[in-house]
């Protein structure tokens, strides 16, 4: 029978696994979305030393004065496609390990959108620069759909009948709004040092509802006043704090540039409410959890140091290459901080028509937290680590439109393949806890023993993103 503490456990594993963005069972952290800059986006994501577009300060502010322009405006839209695909394994009657069967497939797309804008003065030597932008750092969108069938065989073309359906449906992005400013030193024509500070207020309004709702069909299978009763859980909070940025820019030469910044722990305050509800039953009454969010959500550091180098050609080209480390053990002890590397080349055909094309290598970390006992018989949480690597290939060009306005395009395509928890235990679907009956209802075969899979049987999670970037920059 499940019991209040089965429900509990069974909301925290929907919070840990829904935090994530796009995908269901991303990481706590969310989905880091790629750069709003489409050249840069284009070019892997690199571009912590930027002289090409008004957005570069995005990535780091010092890029404000690096692009020795007057003005530049920035407008940007990002188009993300998610595939998701969770397996199971499969074994035959002699327990040995056959494929793995695809029991749930989603794709769905997301949209967001960014601007940016600057303007700089000279003075002498000195040059100083002021920003402004607005832009998502962090989705938490994601929409998830699992049908439950049973397991009656397909002779004589038929089909499973379906049973119940399992939605997640997730909503809201970490927005953050702020200003820029940076100040620049010219030695000499071509080599020159920048400074640039960022700071932004960032906030997010999240809602998250998670259903098990039985099909008519279902109902029609079980005596009359039988109850098979539905879970609903849902969340609603926001996400309120400051986050500083500070970054340094130089040139060395008319074909070096090397750049850096450095994201400290953000804190940020999270509160709101959670909301979990299962229909009473035979002699179970109902479960009704409410619980008050009042937390910190806590960011990890991100420090990037970056090579730019614009090589002697005929043509024009450019080469770009980041190295960035986030220190996520700032914000769990069991966990390490990662590497990343993003990197990209800019090849200009007949010095008109740019063809840029990238790569970057991303690793994340996806949470589970469960529920367990210690040797002195106390409740304690557990929690599993899984760090994930994110390969990403990208390409993309731009074209002219005016002298002063370019529109960029970028493309990502990115994947990974990881395990998990199932994101709804199979013990719920045992009608048997329902009716008070030693068969099953439900199920064709009488055999078959209902349990909630742990690691030692976890799915298997695919998904790949496609991603697409476009970009209107107006310089002056």
């Amino acid at each position: 029978m499940l019991s209040n503490k089965s429900l509990i456990l069974i909301a925290l594993l929907v919070i840990a696994t829904s935090l994530g963005a796009f995908s269901i069972s991303d990481t706590y952290f969310g989905y880091r979305y790629p750069a709003f800059d489409a050249r840069s986006m284009a070019m892997g994501g690199a571009g912590v030393f930027n002289d090409m577009r008004p957005a570069a300060f995005l990535q780091n502010p010092a890029n404000i004065t690096v692009q020795k322009r007057f003005a530049g405006l920035h407008i940007a839209t990002m188009v993300n496609r998610a595939d998701d695909t969770r397996m199971i394994p499969l074994y035959n009657s002699f327990d040995n390990y056959i494929d793995d069967a695809v029991y749930a497939s989603n794709i769905n797309a997301f949209t967001q959108f960014a601007g940016a804008g600057f303007a700089t003065i000279g003075i002498s030597n000195f040059r100083f620069g002021l920003g402004a932008y607005q832009q998502p750092v962090l989705s938490f969108d994601g929409v998830y759909t699992e049908e439950i069938r049973n397991n009656r065989n397909t002779d004589d073309d038929g089909y499973p009948e379906k049973i119940a359906q399992n939605d997640i449906d997730n909503e809201g992005s970490l927005y953050k709004t702020g200003a820029a400013i940076s100040m620049a030193y010219a030695f000499s024509e071509y080599v020159d040092l920048n400074l640039g500070f960022d700071f932004g207020m960032m906030n997010a309004d999240i809602e998250q509802k998670t259903t098990i709702r039985w099909t008519d069909w279902s109902r029609q299978q079980v005596d009359d006043g039988v109850v098979l009763p539905e879970y609903t859980r849902i969340a609603d909070w926001d996400l309120e704090g400051e986050q500083l940025k500070f970054g340094a820019a130089f040139r060395l030469g008319p074909h070096f540039g090397l750049g850096w910044s450095y994201i400290p722990k953000t804190t940020l305050t999270r509160e709101g409410t959670d909301f979990t509800y299962r229909e009473a039953y035979r002699n179970t009454p109902a479960d009704s959890t409410w619980v008050s969010l009042d937390s910190d959500y806590d960011l990890p550091s991100e420090m990037r140091l970056g090579l730019t180098y614009y090589p002697r050609n005929i043509m024009r080209t450019v080469f770009s290459l980041d190295l960035e480390m986030v220190d996520y053990s700032q914000n769990m002890d069991f966990l390490d901080p990662v590497y990343n590397i993003y990197a990209g080349v800019e090849h200009h055909v007949v010095n008109s028509i740019p063809l840029r094309l990238g790569f970057q290598a991303v690793n994340s970390y996806h949470i589970d937290m469960e529920d367990s006992i210690d040797e002195e018989g106390n409740s304690i949480t557990l929690y599993s680590a899984n760090k994930i690597l994110n390969p990403m290939i990208t390409g993309g060009s731009s074209v002219q439109i005016a002298k002063n306005i370019v529109l960029d395009l970028g493309f990502g395509y990115a994947w990974r393949e990881y395990e998990a928890l199932d994101l709804f235990g199979d013990a719920y679907y045992n009608d048997k806890i329902y009716t008070g009956s030693s068969s099953y209802s439900l199920w064709p075969n009488q055999y078959i023993d209902l349990q909630n899979r742990g690691w030692e049987n976890p799915d298997k999670v695919k998904e790949n993103f496609i991603t697409l970037n476009a970009g209107l920059s107006f310089s002056w």
